[in-house]
């Protein structure tokens, strides 16, 4: 009797685990992430807009409405008030803007700017997180202020 009671226990504890890893695997994220730690994945740049590329993610910072021309800078990106910031990745889950180094000033303005009802945005430090309610192939947002950023990293459900 003990071996059949030791026998179904190691069952239940198998179909268990077995359960759990099917579980991860089903909210697994893939990440690829962009890089502005210099120009090098930057493939464009005028007074009126510059376009970065990396790992498929492609970001367009378009003057917009700014006062000011887009500007020559990487270590971090700068992206001024007014300009209108797109990312692209297909089936995009979240974004993840990495702001270490960046002045404070420069990190809390992307939460503001996020206006799209599809997206919620988070900071915690120097890291903004937008979350998007459902997966979107492009995202874009005009900036209340200059912000900057060191890199993001776009999320989608695998």
């Amino acid at each position: 009797m003990k071996t059949q009671l030791k026998r179904v226990a190691s069952l239940v504890l198998c179909a268990c685990l077995l359960a759990s890893v099917f579980a991860v695997v089903a909210f697994a994220e893939d990440t690829a992430t962009i890089s502005f730690a210099d120009k090098a994945n930057r493939t464009s740049l005028s007074t009126q807009q510059q376009v970065w590329q990396q790992n498929g993610i492609t970001v367009t910072n378009n003057k917009g409405s700014s006062t000011s021309n887009v500007a020559d800078y990487a270590a971090p990106a700068r992206f001024y008030k007014g300009s209108e910031v797109i990312v692209e990745y297909t089936g995009m889950t979240k974004l993840v803007i990495d702001c270490t180094g960046c002045d404070n000033k420069h990190v809390t303005p992307w939460v503001d700017s996020c206006t799209d009802a599809n997206a919620t945005a988070s900071i915690n430090g120097k890291i903004v997180t937008i979350v998007f309610a459902e997966a979107v192939d492009s995202f874009s947002l005009t900036t209340t202020a200059q912000v900057r950023a060191a890199s993001m990293t776009v999320y989608t459900s695998s």
